[in-house]
């Protein structure tokens, strides 16, 4: 409905009330309505701007042996909504500041054991460690508080290789909650 048409409704059922009114309140509060209305009737809506939260999923497409406490580069960008992510690297770092959920999943080469671990700014945040007779999967998500520019990364403890082909078993995710 326009405010034209909103106002004129308004005016309508004003007559109406008016010759109804019993009291002065009533009377008083429905013209103060219409003040209202009047007054405001040139203002544009104040909405505020909805801003894109950032998130971001990357997957690894081959397998990865990064070395000692290096990232894994998880380099098939699926989202990356405000560009944190960055797949080179295999970096997120957080463009605004806010409380993040982050998860990665990871695959071991067959028969091997994996040891990664996901970092902020370079310290140990949550381990993962699997070893089994075959390719074992494990997966790990943890919620944390950052500034603008902190870095999050997923990292190999001790170099070992993590398995992943066109099947994209091994991913890393995150993403602003709050």
């Amino acid at each position: 409905m326009s405010y034209y048409t909103t106002v004129m409704m308004l005016l309508l059922l004003a007559g109406m009330v008016m010759g109804t009114c019993y009291t002065k309140l009533e009377c008083s509060q429905l013209g103060d309505l219409l003040e209202l209305a009047m007054k405001n009737k040139d203002k544009v809506c104040q909405c505020p701007r909805r801003t894109k939260i950032p998130a971001f999923s990357a997957m690894l497409t081959s397998p990865q042996t990064p070395g000692t406490n290096k990232a894994i580069k998880f380099g098939k960008v699926v989202t990356n909504i405000g560009n944190g992510y960055n797949p080179t690297t295999g970096i997120f770092t957080a463009p605004v500041a806010g409380v993040y959920q982050f998860s990665y999943t990871v695959m071991s080469q067959g028969g091997k054991y994996l040891y990664v671990y996901l970092a902020l700014n370079n310290i140990k945040q949550q381990s993962t460690w699997l070893k089994g007779s075959s390719h074992e999967t494990g997966t790990t998500s943890i919620i944390l508080n950052l500034k603008r520019g902190d870095q999050v990364a997923v990292k190999s403890a001790d170099g070992t290789s993590i398995h992943s082909d066109g099947n994209m078993y091994s991913s890393f995710s995150g993403y602003l909650i709050a």
